[in-house]
């Protein structure tokens, strides 16, 4: 891949909000990450300069922007753009890019009031861990969290991926990925969710889970993939509510949304 920082700098700045999230990141990676730049998304993208994908990439963070309605600066500050971002790993960039694509989703199934809180609640002398959002739907206020299920490692093109003797392999697979989500860290997503609805208010709790996993985002239907989200249901109650987001941005919601 040949690379001129200057040239993708420039192309850039032809979109003011993702010039803002990206520019520090595009130096960093440049300056940085020595082999394998072929894995970094943006970064080939602007060397292609793939106008179609980065007119859609500055659609969607303008629309998260002017949903919550904060500045530029405060936007890139929020979601990690200018630190988080900085890593030496393709996949950061959709593990930070995840939250604020999501809150134009919300948006679109009918949620308001979105708002992206502080990762941490300070009570006394403590800080305790917190979701991600809140948002007010129907009169309903729910506290949020987003867990990203990264992409498959180990594919190779033509070499079959799965378990053919499995009816709905892809299912477990997403279930499996769930699981361990909720379960890490001491089941740390419940604990946020806890934490958010008690400090703001909130009527329900909602675990958003983003599958970047190609198997699953091609192969469960909807109903598949609301069956999951059941089972899901059923071993932790303690969620009132799921949401499946997948690798094409298909979004279901269980229970479904009055």
């Amino acid at each position: 891949m040949t690379i001129d920082l200057h040239t993708l700098q420039n192309r850039l700045q032809a979109y003011p909000t993702s010039s803002a999230c990206f520019s520090t990141y595009v130096d960093w990676v440049i300056a940085n990450v020595h082999e394998g730049l072929d894995a970094y998304d943006l970064i080939a993208i602007l060397v292609r300069n793939d106008e179609k994908r980065l007119v859609a990439l500055e659609e969607r963070l303008s629309a998260a922007c002017r949903i919550l309605n904060i500045s530029l600066q405060d936007f890139t500050r929020k979601f990690g753009f200018v630190d988080d971002l900085l890593s030496d790993d393709p996949e950061k960039i959709h593990d930070i890019l995840a939250e604020p694509l999501f809150i134009v989703d919300l948006e679109a199934h009918g949620f308001e009031t979105i708002q992206k809180i502080p990762p941490k609640i300070k009570v006394d002398d403590s800080a305790l861990a917190a979701a991600d959002f809140t948002s007010v739907r129907t009169a309903k206020k729910y506290a949020i969290e987003l867990k990203t299920i990264r992409t498959e490692t180990g594919l190779e093109d033509s070499v079959p991926f799965g378990d053919p003797y499995k009816s709905n392999w892809w299912g477990e697979m997403f279930f499996n990925n769930a699981v361990t989500k909720i379960e890490d860290k001491s089941r740390r997503a419940i604990t946020q969710l806890e934490n958010t609805k008690a400090r703001y208010q909130c009527n329900l709790k909602m675990l958003v889970l983003y599958s970047r996993r190609l198997g699953p985002s091609t192969l469960l239907s909807e109903s598949e993939l609301v069956a999951v989200l059941t089972e899901l249901q059923h071993r932790y109650p303690e969620i009132d509510n799921y949401c499946a987001k997948l690798y094409y941005g298909d979004v279901v919601f269980f229970p479904e949304l009055d």
